[in-house]
């Protein structure tokens, strides 16, 4: 009876564990089942997703989903004869679907069966027929690109546009793109410009495709060549003004804005534009302090345009053009900002007098804004500054951030004034009306300086810690810049006089009060022989020599950095600005070269290190070969 007993119970969990094998071998496909085989996959244990990749390839249904990990799977265990059936499975079910070729034929390489592969790849590009959609070619070529059978994918693309007459040019994209890949600009840019023979469209898309295509600073070759293609297909195309556009576009992206004026202005005519093509030129031109061209625009705007609203505003702009152009300049001749201020105010007359004009209040707005910072900064009228500002914050159809904006300058110079504490009071208004934006960070970041400025910094570092998470990354890194000086600076010496000295000195300097600031600076220097603000002042003083335009005197103090603080975490700062002194003020440019290649060596975590090597390589005049230390 035992016996009897035994056997059935053994019989029952044999059945158990029979039904248990069963159910995963054949039961139903779960979530978790999917789930676990991608976890398994994941992991790289290919012997367990193995097993479930198996059971889920039972239905049908899931078979896409898990078709390439499941293929990968095979392929890491070296089961090609399976992977080869996964495949060729594909291929039946879906015979469209050309892609599955060039797994079948990867499959083959890995088995040591080259020549098979490549009849696939053949039969890949042979089934391209007109019915081909165009997701079947795209997932073909991408498939060959995958793999780096670049030339495959080439094929693909050529043979699906021409035998498929309704996606003409669909591929030309990627085939310019391949091109490129392979060295063959001539070509690339052939295929970009049959998109805009086309269909002018397509500029914006060929302009992109060209600058990710050629690097305008260091393949001069290349640029050469798409120069000459652009002017011959002009020649060629006479009525096609899209190609003159895409050498005006050429020009700028060069800084070349003579050439690009000729040519915007044959286009402006052209187009009948009124003169907004030479406008948007202009205001370029002036943003890359191109200054006698963005005047040579705004000039042939106001003496051609027929549109008063556009005429305004190239009046304007050429106001701030000469404005820009005077503060930029080596000397500034108060005779010539007295002349500017006339003209200021004449602009700002013939505004009153054209109610109607379009914008008319906010281009009011921008002429005083400007017009207070040539007075308080540069013809010291403080109260005619603050006037103009008081006057532009009261415009009707000024929006309440640009009232804020000029409450913000305002603020600025009631600081030259002195009356710090009123400034801070303007600066906390604005930075409660803007909390969250970076007009209110900004405005907390010069309050800040304020209490800096008083000597108050352990208040300073509060709102300094707030200000280094901004979203603005400008205002956190002069946050983070202030706050590392406090930090490594305030309390060094028991009496704090150092660090008080030298925050009214820097207040003094933000006053323009150059020489009473350096008078200051120089104080801590002699008093203070040993201590670690002394590298800072070096390179204040040369700041301010280089606001002074004095190009050789600011260098002076920058070698004395150099050479006198080689530990100074200001010495890339001044290899750095020396290089840019020596290139665009002195137009030393062997000089220049010098220090730029010596941070790019000796400091190669500076912040400085892209823009150093651009400005070299533009200096050199080389390609985008590498830059040797001793060349």
């Amino acid at each position: 009876m035992l016996k009897i007993f035994a056997l059935i119970k053994r019989s029952k969990y044999l059945f158990i564990i029979s039904f248990l094998f069963w159910n995963f071998s054949y039961g139903q496909i779960t979530k978790i089942d999917l789930q676990l085989a991608h976890k398994y996959y994941l992991d790289a244990d290919y012997e367990k997703a193995m097993l479930y990749y198996e059971k889920i390839s039972q239905e049908d249904k899931y078979l896409d989903k898990i078709y390439k990990n499941y293929k990968a799977t095979l392929i890491e265990l070296f089961k090609y004869r399976e992977a080869e059936k996964l495949c060729k499975d594909q291929i039946k079910s879906q015979p469209l679907k050309l892609h599955f070729l060039v797994d079948l034929g990867i499959i083959y390489e890995l088995d040591d069966k080259p020549a098979k592969k490549l009849q696939l790849f053949d039969k890949a590009i042979a089934q391209i027929k007109s019915n081909t959609t165009h997701s079947a070619a795209s997932d073909l070529g991408i498939a060959f690109e995958k793999v780096g059978a670049v030339d495959r994918a080439l094929e693909t693309y050529l043979k699906f546009e021409k035998i498929s007459p309704r996606n003409i040019l669909s591929f030309h994209s990627k085939i310019a793109m391949i091109y490129n890949r392979q060295g063959k600009t001539h070509e690339m840019i052939n295929t970009f410009f049959e998109m805009l023979l086309l269909n002018e469209r397509f500029l914006s898309s060929v302009q992109n495709g060209l600058v990710n295509s050629i690097d305008f600073e260091t393949q001069y070759k290349e640029k050469e060549i798409l120069r000459k293609a652009i002017i011959q297909n002009i020649q060629t195309n006479p009525n096609k003004i899209v190609f003159v556009e895409l050498l005006a576009w050429y020009y700028m992206l060069n800084n070349d804005y003579e050439n690009a004026y000729i040519q915007i202005k044959s286009i402006d005519k052209k187009l009948n534009s009124n003169g907004q093509k030479v406008l948007e030129l202009g205001n370029t031109a002036l943003n890359n302090k191109d200054f006698n061209i963005a005047i040579k625009c705004f000039d042939y705007i106001i003496k051609n345009s027929s549109s008063l609203e556009i005429k305004f505003e190239a009046k304007n702009k050429r106001l701030i053009t000469f404005k820009t152009k005077l503060l930029n300049g080596s000397k500034i001749i108060k005779e010539e900002l007295e002349e500017l201020k006339a003209n200021y105010l004449l602009a700002l007359s013939q505004l009153n007098n054209n109610r109607n004009v379009y914008n008319n209040s906010l281009r009011k707005y921008q002429l005083m804004v400007d017009l207070s910072e040539i007075e308080a900064y540069f013809l010291k009228d403080i109260n005619s500054a603050k006037n103009h500002l008081k006057n532009a914050m009261s415009l009707t159809n000024i929006k309440a951030k640009q009232k804020a904006e000029a409450k913000l300058k305002l603020a600025d110079i009631i600081v030259l004034e002195n009356n710090i504490w009123e400034a801070s009071l303007m600066y906390m208004q604005i930075e409660k009306e803007f909390k969250n934006d970076p007009l209110g960070h900004l405005a907390k970041f010069k309050n800040a300086q304020v209490y800096y400025f008083s000597g108050e910094y352990d208040w300073c570092q509060a709102q300094l810690d707030v200000l280094k998470a901004s979203t603005s990354k400008l205002i956190a890194n002069d946050a983070l810049e202030l706050s590392v000086l406090i930090a490594d600076n305030y309390n060094m010496d028991t009496s704090e006089t150092a660090m008080k000295l030298f925050s009214y000195a820097d207040m003094l300097s933000a006053q323009q009060q150059y020489k009473e600031a350096i008078i200051l600076y120089d104080s801590v220097l002699n008093n203070f022989k040993n201590h670690t603000l002394n590298d800072e002042i070096i390179f204040r003083k040369a700041k301010i020599k280089l606001k002074q335009h004095l190009y050789n005197e600011a260098i002076k103090h920058l070698e004395n950095l150099e050479i006198n603080y080689p530990n100074s975490i200001l010495l890339d700062n001044s290899l750095y600005l020396m290089g840019c002194i020596y290139q665009e003020n002195i137009k030393n440019l062997d000089l220049a070269k010098k220090y730029f290649k010596t941070l790019l060596f000796n400091h190669p975590g500076s912040l400085y290190i892209t823009d150093s090597r651009k400005r070299f390589r533009k200096i050199a005049g080389n390609t985008n070969a590498e830059i040797q230390k001793n060349s």
